[in-house]
């Protein structure tokens, strides 16, 4: 929420672990209306989602992360861990989770260009846009 010269004054919805995985359900599906409930619980076709899961990236940092990281882990989606670099026991918890399968990979917190968060997630589109491509082609069938 914002007060009248536009500087953010509150948050307008908070999220919490519970409802995390309803909101990639919702980008899943294409219902962004807060308030269609209907739409979020419709069934839609896997083919038929605009935002499939398999093309979806998960990057989170705690234990309130663990239902979003599996859930697009094992939809076929990319769960990453990140941890904040030079803190004790940091690395272990995010190693925990790729232990326990809920996540890919467990990368530094670091977000600049080159770092290795960088380099999983630009990698991660480069499969998506080729598994498009080749879907694309197989589609076409032989020429």
């Amino acid at each position: 929420m914002f007060d009248e010269n536009g500087v953010a004054a509150w948050p307008a919805l908070a999220v919490n672990y519970t409802t995390k995985t309803q909101y990639l359900f919702r980008i899943n599906k294409g219902a962004f209306g807060l308030s269609d409930n209907s739409k979020v619980n419709q069934f839609v076709e896997k083919r038929d989602r605009p935002v499939p899961f398999e093309n979806m990236v998960f990057i989170g940092d705690g234990s309130t992360d663990i239902p979003c990281f599996r859930l697009v882990k094992e939809q076929g989606g990319l769960s990453v861990a990140v941890f904040k670099p030079h803190t004790k026991g940091a690395r272990g918890k995010a190693d925990n989770y790729i232990k326990d399968g809920r996540v890919h990979c467990a990368v530094p917190a670091v977000y600049t260009d080159g770092s290795e968060l960088d380099r999983v997630i630009k990698a991660n589109i480069n499969a998506v846009a080729t598994r498009a491509a080749l879907s694309g082609l197989l589609a076409e069938g032989p020429q």
